[in-house]
């Protein structure tokens, strides 16, 4: 295909109509008509965002382009945009473009042909599954390490970690969709106070089964899931830690250390291998779960410590960065932007959570990763600036390398009511009961429908409601009705639309479009920016909001126009529109981690 055969064929989607424009607005500057940047060699380049209005009488594609060029000198913005819109409808947009206004102080209104949207069908149709991806730019694509969810191994995964999970998973399938290669994984917190709290729990837990006078340790773990894994443990390892324990009954705080070590271990095993079938039931996988406990394991010890931590610790005393004093080791993370110097070994010699946590990113860097991102509770909003001061002092000394994603809470209501949750308490609502409640479908996409950053009311009563109030059922029924049509329509028709995107301009040069399949083809185009800017943004609820009105203008186009009709071109075209809408609600509904039902 030559450049110019290249060019044409990429005016049939919005970033192909982008570029175009781009062409158009550089050959302005070429002629000396806008002026350059200062202080940036070459001049400056603006990437030119088209957007879909509202109304059509504003065109089917807008941009503000003249505005922002026209507003650093030269030609006023109004004129630059006449200029654009003389200049490309004189050349490669004219096989497309019907005509432009300039509107307000400078806006480009296109208003395309029906050629365009002709062809814009045949090119999603020739793309398939494949519709939307790739949308970031070989050159923008990076190794990305993802870390979510990451709870402590001591209690089951509430709908809290279900929210995170959902959100995580959708933005590793969107980023891996968009072009960047991605690992998901899960950081045990598996070495420290709670596991030993945790453990200690279950030793009292496992006493009681055996009927021995011990008490639960302060602050320790009270939920009825303890119970079942202490008979768990009871029927695996019979009265083996009886001894220990009653000899310490009734404070468990004293029990041997090497029971609590035992314990921490055993639980710790059945905890995750639970999390693990949690998960894959709610459809979120990892790639790699790193241990905690491992970061200190292996290697030469340094300051009394083995593994990533002593490394880490050699590196940052190598660079000048520790100092001790009141018999603790501390980080100098006030050079780099923190509030104040942060410990890394206690005073007793134990090491502190952040200690880990410098160990576990510096390994992930070493393992290749050019971008990590973790995605934390609403409680850890005041530990980013300390870990920012760390990437900034350890190399490659780019605080940018990480990225902390703070979530926030879900608030599950039931009858207009709020329920509350605590771990230690034992009042949990798991991940379990919430799937058990509403499904698996509804609970991905109902999660990820507001910003992560704004908390979230889930409706149980809306989530299991068949109506279009609940807008997971509202996409999945779309889906399955256009797998209905397709159905009643027969294979052979099926065919014939594959085929409407082969047709040449000329055979369908008569074809008109009605207002519904010109909405309808408008809003899958916006598909692949969706994907960008869902990627770009960390923003799954764009997909979610996306997904709502792509059914809405299928339902509309299928109320106003009949599919099989007596003209075969126009036959062809619409069944091409059902085919396309499918095709990208299934993608869009399996980047979030919901099926696309054939039926209902």
């Amino acid at each position: 295909m030559t450049e110019t055969e290249t060019q044409a064929d990429e005016l049939y989607d919005l970033e192909g109509l982008a570029r175009s424009l781009e062409r158009v607005v550089e050959q302005v500057r070429a002629e000396g008509k806008l002026a350059q940047a200062p202080g940036e060699p070459g001049g400056h380049r603006h990437r030119i965002e088209l957007s879909v209005p509202a109304r059509r009488q504003f065109g089917d594609v807008t941009t503000n382009v003249a505005l922002v060029e026209g507003g650093k000198g030269g030609m006023a913005p109004r004129d630059l945009a006449n200029e654009i819109g003389r200049r490309w409808v004189a050349s490669e947009g004219a096989p497309i473009c019907a005509r432009y206004e300039v509107a307000g102080p400078g806006f480009l209104n296109i208003f395309l042909n029906a050629q365009w949207y002709r062809g814009a069908l045949g090119k999603m149709l020739d793309a398939g599954e494949r519709y939307g991806a790739g949308v970031i730019p070989p050159a923008q694509r990076r190794k990305v390490n993802v870390e979510f969810v990451s709870v402590n191994p001591t209690g089951p995964l509430h709908v809290g970690h279900a929210r995170y999970a959902a959100y995580g998973d959708a933005v590793c399938r969107i980023f891996a969709f968009a072009g960047h290669e991605v690992t998901r994984e899960f950081y045990v917190n598996d070495y420290g106070t709670q596991m030993v709290r945790f453990a200690q729990s279950l030793a009292a837990r496992y006493g009681q089964e055996l009927g021995i006078a011990v008490e639960l340790p302060a602050d320790g773990y009270q939920g009825e899931y303890l119970v079942a894994l202490a008979r768990q443990l009871l029927a695996e390892v019979g009265e083996r830690y009886r001894a220990a324990i009653a000899a310490v009954a009734p404070r468990i705080e004293d029990v041997a250390a090497e029971v609590v070590e035992d314990l921490r271990h055993w639980g710790c095993e059945r905890i995750l291998a639970q999390f693990r079938a949690t998960l894959e039931r709610l459809r979120v996988p990892f790639d790699v779960w790193t241990s905690e406990a491992s970061l200190y394991e292996g290697g030469e010890r340094y300051r009394g410590f083995a593994g990533e931590v002593g490394k880490a610790l050699k590196e940052m005393d190598e660079s000048g960065l520790l100092y001790e004093r009141e018999g603790a080791l501390w980080l100098r993370t006030t050079a780099y932007g923190d509030d104040k110097d942060r410990v890394l070994v206690r005073q007793t010699g134990e090491p502190t959570y952040f200690l880990s946590d410098i160990a576990y990113h510096r390994d992930k860097l070493d393992r290749g990763f050019e971008h990590l991102i973790d995605i934390w509770g609403a409680d850890h909003h005041g530990y980013v600036p300390r870990m920012k001061a760390a990437f900034t002092a350890l190399p490659p000394h780019d605080p940018d390398t990480l990225e902390l994603i703070i979530g926030q809470l879900v608030n599950l209501m039931e009858s207009g009511a709020s329920k509350r949750m605590s771990k230690r308490r034992g009042e949990i609502v798991t991940i379990d009961d919430l799937l058990d409640a509403i499904g698996v479908d509804a609970a991905r996409f109902l999660l990820v429908g507001r910003s992560h950053d704004s908390t979230l009311d889930l409706d149980l009563d809306l989530a299991v409601e068949q109506s279009n109030k609940n807008p997971v059922y509202y996409v999945q029924y779309a889906h399955a009705r256009i797998c209905s049509i397709l159905k009643n329509l027969g294979a052979h028709s099926v065919d014939g639309a594959r085929q409407a995107s082969t047709l040449t301009a000329a055979a369908l040069v008569a074809l008109e479009l009605n207002t519904h399949e010109r909405g309808l083809v408008s809003t899958l185009a916006r598909f692949p920016l969706v994907i960008r800017e869902a990627a770009d943004r960390r923003a799954p609820q764009r997909l979610t909001a996306y997904l709502g009105e792509l059914a809405a203008a299928f339902h509309a186009f299928y109320r106003e126009s009949r599919v099989l009709v007596d003209e075969p071109q126009t036959a062809a075209y619409r069944l091409g529109l059902c085919l396309a809408t499918r095709q990208t609600l299934a993608t869009g509904l399996g980047l979030l981690g919901v099926t696309a039902p054939e039926s209902m």
